[in-house]
């Protein structure tokens, strides 16, 4: 059940830069997982107990296929921003330097 709450990080510069200085995480979730469910799971798959959990539903665009001319839906996705205790990390990207 663990597994299809948290689905993957979200690794980009704008949220790798906010991680370093506000020690935020930020996770693509499921769309039906309530905020005490991805606490759960993100303390029973981490081992860290989250400071506060907020949540984003991003809604989902319409695109056209330029070459059928048919609207394609793209769907919605939630995202959840965890905040952990300063100075706490983890390690979401392990380089294998071999």
């Amino acid at each position: 059940m663990n597994q299809l709450i948290i689905l993957k990080p979200i690794i980009t510069e704008k949220i790798l830069s906010v991680q370093q200085a506000l020690d935020k995480y930020a996770f693509w979730v499921s769309p039906k997982a309530t905020k005490n469910q991805i606490e759960a799971t993100f303390k029973s798959v981490f081992g860290i107990a989250p400071l506060a959990v907020n949540t984003i539903i991003l809604k989902g665009k319409t695109k056209t296929n330029w070459k059928t001319r048919q609207p394609i839906e793209k769907s919605n996705r939630k995202k959840a921003i965890i905040t952990v205790a300063k100075g706490t990390k983890i390690e979401l990207l392990k380089l294998n330097t071999k």
